[in-house]
C-alpha cells in the first residue's frame, strides 16, 4: 500500500497527506482512517532535510498500516491545538502527536496501548541548572490546558502545599516556551527531552540546559507514556491497534525503533499491555 502525498488548506490548518509504506491491498473494501497530527515534532513525526515524512509514531504506525489489510491509514497535519478538535469534528479517526493521557482525556477518548515510555527532562536556564524534581519548588513554568505535564505539575502541588510550583497556562508552542526559560520570563519546563532538545538547536535557543531528574525514581508520578488517541465510537479500531501494538512489543520492534529514534531502549514493560 502506498499513499500519495496532497497538500491542501483547510479550516484547521495546512493538511498534508504522508506517504505510509505497507502491503498491497486485497480486493477485499478496506477502511481508511484518517490520522490527525501536527507533524512537527521530531523524533515522534517530521519531515526529513530530504521531504520524507518520518519518526518514531510513524514508523509505528507504519507497521500497525501493514498488518491491517481491512484498514488504510493516512495522515493529516493539523496545528498542535485543531488536532483533538479534528476527532471532536469527524474530521479525524485516530491522532497522534506524542499525547499522554490525562484524567480529562480518558473520559472524552479512548486510548491505544503505549508506544513508548516518556523521557521527559527538565529544561532551565544553564546558570540555574535544575536536575531533581524536588528542586522545581517555587519555580515557575508554563504549560498548555489539558495536558498531562499540567496534571502532574497540579497533583504535586496538591501533595505539596508548602513546595508549589508555579504554573502559568497558556496556548504557545513549545519552541516560544523554551524561548521565554532563555528570557527568564519562566523557569522551566518539564517535557519530551529528544523533542524539545530538537526545538532548542531548530530555534537557535542559547542559554539552556536539560537534566532527566536525578530523583524521578522518588515521584513515579513524573513518568509519562505515550498513546495513540481515539474516538470513543472507534473501540473496533483501537482493539485491532492495540492487538499490532502489542505484538509489536513482544517482538522486539518497539525496542529496536525506540533505540533508533531515542538512543536508548524506551519500550513500554510488558505489564501495560494488558
Amino acid at each position: 500500500m502506498k499513499v500519495k502525498s496532497i497538500l491542501f488548506t483547510g479550516i484547521l490548518g495546512v493538511a498534508t497527506f504522508a506517504a505510509l509504506a505497507g502491503i498491497q491491498r486485497t480486493a477485499l473494501a478496506t477502511t481508511t482512517i484518517t490520522v490527525a497530527t501536527s507533524g512537527n515534532s521530531n523524533p515522534y513525526e517530521y519531515t526529513n532535510d530530504k521531504g520524507k515524512f518520518v519518526g518514531f509514531e510513524v514508523e509505528v504506525l507504519q507497521k500497525i498500516d501493514a498488518a491491517l489489510p481491512a484498514y488504510k491509514f493516512e495522515t493529516k497535519i493539523y496545528k498542535d491545538d485543531a488536532i483533538l478538535l479534528a476527532l471532536d469534528g469527524g474530521h479525524a479517526t485516530m491522532a497522534m502527536n506524542n499525547f499522554g493521557k490525562t484524567p480529562a482525556r480518558a473520559e472524552k477518548y479512548l486510548f491505544s496501548y503505549p508506544l513508548s515510555e516518556g523521557i521527559n527532562a527538565i529544561f532551565s536556564r544553564s546558570k540555574d541548572k535544575i536536575t531533581t524534581i524536588a528542586g522545581l519548588a517555587g519555580k515557575s513554568t508554563e504549560i498548555p490546558t489539558g495536558t498531562n505535564y499540567g496534571d502532574i505539575m497540579t497533583k504535586w502541588n496538591k501533595e505539596h502545599p508548602n513546595k508549589k510550583i508555579v504554573i502559568n497556562y497558556s496556548g504557545n508552542t513549545l519552541t516560544d516556551r523554551l524561548k521565554e526559560i532563555s528570557s527568564g520570563k519562566i523557569d522551566f519546563l518539564f517535557a519530551s527531552k529528544s523533542a524539545a532538545e530538537n526545538l532548542v538547536k531548530k530555534g537557535a535557543v542559547t542559554g539552556l540546559t536539560d537534566t532527566i531528574p536525578t530523583d524521578l525514581s522518588k515521584y513515579p508520578e513524573f513518568k509519562t507514556y505515550e498513546y495513540f488517541i481515539f474516538p470513543q465510537s472507534e473501540s473496533k479500531l483501537q482493539k485491532a491497534v492495540n492487538t499490532e501494538l502489542k505484538k509489536l512489543r513482544d517482538n522486539g520492534t518497539l525496542t529496536k525503533l525506540t533505540k533508533k529514534y531515542f538512543g536508548s531502549n524506551q519500550a513500554p514493560a510488558a505489564s501495560q499491555y494488558k
